[in-house]
């Protein structure tokens, strides 16, 4: 795929990733429309990009509210007149220990990274299908498959996407000519893991130039770094009973939090 001329929408555009994303297309002589909540970092960037000579329209938009998500679509179609490819990569990473069960923390993950994704969908496909072609690349993780202790939030909201990302592959390709990538990232030295330490973790610049050249390719699925990959196969094949004996500090990974126990009941005690 040739990036000159296109219209590339990107949430998330302040994040480690998406901000080198940003910054490389820009030298493709595509027409970049930025999309992110920490308003102060999205101007610094997308005024950088504009001073090096890059087409860019920005705005700020809390993926939170569908409203904004309506906004930031519509802002891309009325200044561009289409939108050819979207990266829909805004997301959080959020511990739910077992400890404090919370479900307000489950709530707020699953509308950050799957529903969000969804309302991006709902004001996408539309404009694609008209055009009859366009690409949508939404980051999920690379450990969708199985549930990692501590983590289930996160690890239930990626695949939910995941799932839902491959429910749509083949039938938009096929009747309206729209495809639909799956970006898993493992581990990434960006801030949202800023404290955990992960072995092998790779550089947002790298893991930029990875996204771009599988988008580039046409991959269907964009799964790195490769030892990671080769991991989470593996222990994707091991039977649910050796997979339970796996130590909780290692399914954790270092840095996850020391929660105390809460034992108070949560029904109404009258």
């Amino acid at each position: 795929m040739d990036f000159k001329k296109k219209v590339i929408l990107i949430s998330g555009a302040t994040g480690g990733i998406s901000e080198e994303i940003a910054k490389l297309l820009s030298k493709e002589e595509c027409r970049l429309a930025l999309f992110a909540r920490r308003e102060e970092k999205l101007i610094e960037i997308s005024k950088k990009l504009i001073e090096n000579k890059a087409q860019c329209i920005y705005l700020k938009c809390d993926i939170k509210n569908k409203e904004d998500i309506k906004k930031a679509v519509a802002f891309t179609y009325e200044h561009y007149g289409r939108i050819d490819i979207a990266i829909l990569s805004a997301g959080i990473l959020v511990p739910n220990p077992i400890q404090r069960f919370d479900s307000s923390t489950i709530k707020e993950t699953l509308d950050v990274n799957f529903m969000a994704n969804i309302y991006f969908l709902e004001y996408i496909l539309p404009i694609m299908k008209q055009q009859r072609s366009g690409t949508i690349a939404a980051v999920s993780t690379l450990p969708d498959k199985r549930g990692v202790a501590g983590w289930g939030a996160y690890g239930a909201s990626k695949a939910a996407l995941s799932l839902f990302m491959e429910s749509l592959r083949a039938e938009v390709q096929q009747r309206y000519n729209i495809k639909i990538i799956t970006i898993k990232p493992g581990s990434v030295e960006t801030p949202m893991i800023e404290g955990k330490h992960r072995p092998g973790a790779l550089q947002p610049k790298e893991a930029a130039k990875i996204i771009i050249n599988g988008i580039r390719k046409g991959k269907k699925i964009i799964e790195f770094p490769l030892m990671q990959v080769l991991v989470y196969k593996i222990s994707n094949l091991f039977p649910a009973w050796v997979y339970d004996t796996i130590p909780l500090y290692m399914q954790k990974a270092e840095g996850y939090p020391t929660v105390e126990e809460d034992y108070e009941l949560k029904h109404d005690k009258n």
